[in-house]
């Protein structure tokens, strides 16, 4: 401990806490992870989630990530897996998993099955399960069996993050905070667009860069249109 640091406070970290420490402490040991990053326009998902908000007040950009992003998930199975010892499961179900800040820590909620769940379905699930986690009532069903997980990081301020694998899955996709800023196009030509960086970290063991790439790929054309894809 040392003379010269003086003790404000300790205490053995219990709960939620170490659990979260678990689970990260297994995520850097057993996985080999890289992480790629993109920015990408998000001006067409300000204008659906403006234009959705006025029809159902819990459409949020994150419940629009999470229904883009299993969109995405369907193009890409791959990413939809988990490495368990030496065998590769591919789901059919995808279920992902939403972290939420709290006092002591990111805790996860699940939206299950999202790949048949409308915009609508999916905004009211999530703050559901957000209130209830939130006031300590949520069941602990509802925070487990995720597929693929979204930490949407932009309300910290962050720009570009590198978000640690939640074992078993095979990918989590970070999103960082979103800025005006200019774009120049093939052209030479300025405009000014809603960025934001989209951070894919993957188990390597799993997978290659490519596929975390190509998803980029993907969900960037998503987002170019998402009202296409919100199912409604």
């Amino acid at each position: 401990m040392g003379e010269g640091k003086r003790i404000k406070e300790n205490y053995k970290i219990s709960g939620a806490r170490k659990f979260i420490a678990t689970k990260m402490k297994e995520s850097l040991r057993d996985y080999p992870q890289g992480t790629g990053s993109s920015e990408i326009s998000v001006d067409k998902v300000l204008e659906l989630k403006n234009e959705l908000k006025k029809q159902n007040s819990n459409v949020s950009m994150t419940s629009i990530f999470v229904k883009l992003v299993a969109e995405a998930l369907k193009k890409h199975p791959v990413m939809n897996s988990a490495l368990i010892e030496d065998e590769f499961f591919i789901y059919e179900s995808i279920n992902i998993g939403v972290g939420i800040g709290l006092d002591d820590g990111i805790m996860m909620v699940v939206v299950k099955e999202a790949q048949n769940k409308d915009i609508f379905q999916i905004s009211d699930e999530l703050q559901t399960m957000i209130s209830k986690l939130k006031a300590k009532k949520l069941p602990f069903d509802c925070m487990m069996d995720s597929t693929f997980t979204v930490s949407n990081m932009g309300m910290l301020g962050f720009e570009q993050v590198t978000p640690f694998l939640n074992p078993p899955e095979t990918g989590i996709l970070g999103i960082g905070t979103t800025k005006k800023k200019y774009v120049i196009d093939n052209n030479d030509v300025a405009t000014i667009s809603n960025m934001a960086c989209f951070n894919i970290t993957v188990n390597h063991a799993a997978i290659d860069g490519l596929h975390g790439g190509l998803f980029l790929l993907t969900l960037k054309d998503i987002l170019a249109d998402p009202k296409s894809y919100v199912g409604l």
